[in-house]
């Protein structure tokens, strides 16, 4: 099977767990990893399986991720898995869903499969730090605790449940 790994990083968070589902695909695969910017809708027609990687920027995929997924191929053949990053620790309340609707959506219009997403916290770029801070209403306090919980996030053990994520979609 022949499996593209394509996303969009800023800071480094979702490239890292591009690269680990990466890794995990081309144990039994044929697999390729690309940043969005490198891929053509002509890229698409060669791949059975595609995981989609994006920041949450503003509880929303990444513009240039909505953009590549209006360039999708339809072909029932073709199965897709998403994956995104956040700084928030964890959407408890929320149902993730909310956030890979447009991939949903994509896969619904074109006849193309949808295998799930994976999810998990990222490290806020710091020049962020202080507008996040303000649109979120926080004490120093709060977001000093809330900036030591994303430091050095995705951890080691982030990666490894993208892999596992990886093994059971790709099944």
């Amino acid at each position: 099977m022949r499996v593209l790994v394509a996303y969009f990083s800023q800071s480094g968070n979702t490239e890292k767990i591009a690269k680990g589902i990466w890794e995990e695909a081309s144990l039994t695969n044929e697999a390729d990893l690309k940043k969005f910017e490198d891929v053509g809708t002509e890229d698409f027609a060669g791949y059975d399986f595609i995981f989609i990687g994006s920041p949450l920027h503003s509880a929303n995929l990444a513009a240039p991720v909505k953009e590549f997924l209006t360039n999708i191929n339809a072909g029932s053949s073709k199965k897709i898995a998403g994956f995104i990053t956040h700084f928030a620790p964890a959407y408890p309340n929320q149902d993730m869903d909310q956030f890979t609707e447009p991939i949903q959506a994509v896969c619904k219009e074109k006849k193309i499969e949808y295998k799930g997403c994976f999810d998990c916290q990222g490290a806020l770029t710091k020049s962020l730090h202080d507008a996040v801070q303000k649109k979120l209403n926080l004490s120093d306090d709060a977001w000093g605790n809330m900036v030591k919980q994303m430091t050095g996030s995705p951890k080691e053990e982030d990666v490894a449940k993208a892999k596992a994520f990886a093994r059971e979609v790709l099944g």
